[in-house]
């Protein structure tokens, strides 16, 4: 059962994933779309302050800028879709990078 509220989704059988962009609307990819799946941080600097967060970044065959899913966009799920993800990239065989 998908929620709208979900940033990501993985399909029944594992083998794609619906991510919300910043706009909302949702974008479904395969899973031969994706090139890599990274886990790491990610810093946002304003003016005077610099905020640094956990992300999960995917990493698309056809494109050089990669989707971002940032710690502060759902705090209550994000240890959830990095669960998700991470089964869906073993299931798979989609590089998984965990990074500092």
């Amino acid at each position: 059962m998908m929620s709208s509220s979900r940033l990501i989704s993985c399909n029944r059988d594992w083998t794609g994933i619906t991510v919300l962009d910043k706009k909302g609307k949702p974008i479904f990819l395969d899973y031969h779309q994706i090139s890599e799946i990274r886990f790491g941080y990610h810093t946002i600097t304003k003016l005077f302050s610099k905020k640094t967060s956990e992300k999960i970044e995917i990493r698309l065959k056809d494109s050089t800028k990669p989707i971002l899913v940032l710690k502060p966009m759902d705090w209550d799920r994000f240890d959830q879709y990095k669960q998700e993800i991470t089964r869906f990239a073993k299931e798979n065989r989609i590089r998984l990078v965990e990074y500092e």
